[in-house]
């Protein structure tokens, strides 16, 4: 395909603008289309540079308008990746998952990955209240906003207070509904610490992202509504794919 037929071949065609700006457009409409939605990724440069019938120098051109624009992203050795919208994610005194991701019209998900009685780590014993050495639940799940995953959570439960709580666990069900179970009618977040750090190789993989990348961290602490701590948390945020939204006064 000579430049001139490609340009002819373009939907919309419009004389005067550059091809690389033309093949960025033609690929924005694909990506805004889903047509990549299954792999996640476009084309390498070979292929989309055959395809176009432009050299390499061209379409590094359109790939770089496009990850400006916040539609990919490029990993080095890895690709070009489909870059959705980064979603607010809303630390309130009730923050809540799915709550949080239906709000904007995103569809929550939840892989159960680990469900078992451990010693409570240090951090975890203080806070929530429980002498050295104390059982507690961890619960570990890969978050899903429209099937991508965006943050890895730990939560920690008393395990006296909680028991049976593992066996009710499910991909699909609440936690609130769960904790409704064991008389917790309500709960609030008493606080959030947020931070960054590096991620291990399995959370990197787990998230599809580079270890090299930073990830955001929220540690947090969950109250019934007579204060008593029920749940401690970490969780794990794509920094590409999530910001922390905080907001002043209480968000119903």
């Amino acid at each position: 395909m000579t430049v001139e037929q490609f340009r002819s071949s373009l939907p919309g065609r419009r004389r005067g603008v550059s091809v690389w700006r033309q093949i960025a457009d033609t690929l924005k409409i694909e990506i805004q289309d889903r047509r990549y939605a299954d792999s996640g990724r476009i084309p390498g440069e070979i292929e989309l540079a055959a395809r176009f019938g432009v050299n390499r120098h061209t379409l590094r051109q359109a790939v770089a308008a496009l990850q400006l624009e916040g539609l990919v992203r490029i990993e080095a050795g890895r690709g070009t990746f489909v870059q959705h919208g980064v979603l607010d994610y809303h630390l309130t005194q009730r923050t809540r998952f799915n709550e949080n991701l239906l709000q904007q019209g995103l569809l929550p998900g939840r892989q159960l990955l680990t469900a078992r009685s451990v010693t409570a780590p240090e951090r975890a014993a203080l806070a929530l209240g429980l002498a050295k050495g104390s059982s507690a639940l961890m619960v570990q799940t890969l978050n899903e906003a429209n099937d991508e995953p965006i943050g890895l959570a730990t939560a920690y439960y008393p395990a006296q207070r909680f028991d049976g709580l593992l066996a009710m666990l499910t991909n699909d069900r609440p936690t609130s509904d769960i904790l409704k179970h064991f008389g917790v009618q309500d709960y609030v977040r008493k606080l959030s610490r947020i931070g960054t750090k590096m991620p291990d190789d399995e959370t990197a993989r787990l998230l599809g992202q580079p270890a090299s990348r930073p990830l955001l961290w929220v540690e947090s602490t969950d109250v019934d509504l007579e204060d008593v701590p029920i749940k401690y948390g970490e969780c794990f945020f794509c920094g590409d794919r999530v910001q922390l939204v905080i907001e002043s006064g209480n968000r119903p």
